[in-house]
């Protein structure tokens, strides 16, 4: 980011996901696999949606679901702090701002969760919010 001078961000249509974050109490809006721009290595980052003029901080993933089983395209999906939001076929910018943790594979939901509600614990503290 920092040779960059900015940091990295994608952009792109929200499409319709398998609903795994929803059910676990964090829903996202998954990017399209047309997503453009710079999309880090996979793992959790600190960063922020933005949907026209509007700004929300979220906790966002790339990579491919490892807790789940089969074979599963890279994905984009962003779980945005404290809205909820219906991004369904919006454009919007998802914008990198720190990684939180690498990408694991974890023996469950409950273990899943909990680690989901360290991310947003940590993505307030990096964004300030």
């Amino acid at each position: 980011a920092e040779l960059l001078g900015r940091a990295p961000a994608v952009r792109g249509l929200v499409v319709h996901g398998e609903k795994r974050g929803r059910e676990l109490g964090f829903p996202t809006a998954n990017l399209s696999p047309e997503a453009e721009g710079l999309i880090p290595a996979d793992g959790v980052y600190a960063g922020w949606l933005r949907d026209g003029d509007r700004t929300y901080p979220s906790a966002i993933s790339v990579g491919t679901n490892p807790t789940f089983a089969g074979v599963r395209p890279r994905v984009v999906e962003a779980f945005v702090l404290d809205e909820t939001l219906d991004l369904y076929d919006h454009e919007v910018e998802v914008v990198f701002v720190a990684r939180i943790r690498g990408m694991v594979a974890y023996e469950g939901r409950e273990p899943l969760i909990a680690q989901m509600t360290d991310d947003v614990v940590r993505t307030r503290a990096v964004l300030g919010s």
